[in-house]
């Protein structure tokens, strides 16, 4: 009789153990990519592309700025940096980000923060807006992109930044060996 009560006893640890390792794999297997805030660019760029805004350009170097229209060509060249991102929603980079989301109940926002796990990675931190509206539907507000560039003797370091259906702008902090850091702004707005 006690061989028996054993081997149940014995049975039951294990089959509980079991399915505590499955519930554990099926954690990871569920755990969702980070927001695509490409989709979310390009999505703009289409837009602008069947737009009539008048679309401007502000160049600024060492405090001096220089603004020029842009015409519908080359405003997706002005967004470059944003449109050669790697895609932190695809699966081979996903793994390497961990995603946290706050409400600010001031600001009546939802910030979903993806940051790099590896100082290696392109993208550093993403931050999505979502302007939160109990009468209507969510939208997003903003996007901010750190991302980091080594090239040979030189990094890169940018600061990408878009409020939805106004303006994008672009901050390049390069840094040589032996030289003073310059920084560089680009603004694109339209109208």
């Amino acid at each position: 009789m006690k061989n028996y009560l054993t081997a149940l006893l014995l049975t039951i640890v294990l089959l509980i153990a079991c399915n505590q390792k499955k519930d554990s794999k099926n954690e990871e297997e569920s755990k969702e990519p980070p927001i695509s805030a490409l989709s979310i660019i390009k999505g703009q760029l289409n837009h602008l592309d069947t737009s009539i805004y008048e679309v401007k350009k502000f160049e600024t170097t060492k405090n001096v700025t220089d603004s020029v229209y842009l015409k519908r060509g080359e405003i997706r060249k002005a967004a470059e940096p944003f449109l050669s991102l790697p895609e932190i929603a695809d699966e081979k980079y996903n793994e390497k980000y961990a995603e946290s989301r706050l409400i600010d109940a001031q600001q009546n926002t939802l910030n979903i923060t993806s940051l790099a796990t590896t100082d290696t990675a392109e993208v550093q931190k993403q931050i999505i807006i979502i302007s939160l509206s109990p009468t209507s539907n969510s939208t997003v507000q903003s996007i901010f992109i750190d991302r980091y560039i080594s090239r040979g003797d030189s990094t890169i370091l940018q600061k990408l930044f878009w409020e939805i259906d106004k303006y994008f702008s672009i901050g390049n902090i390069i840094e040589k060996e032996n030289q003073p850091e310059k920084i560089h702004t680009t603004k694109v707005t339209w109208q």
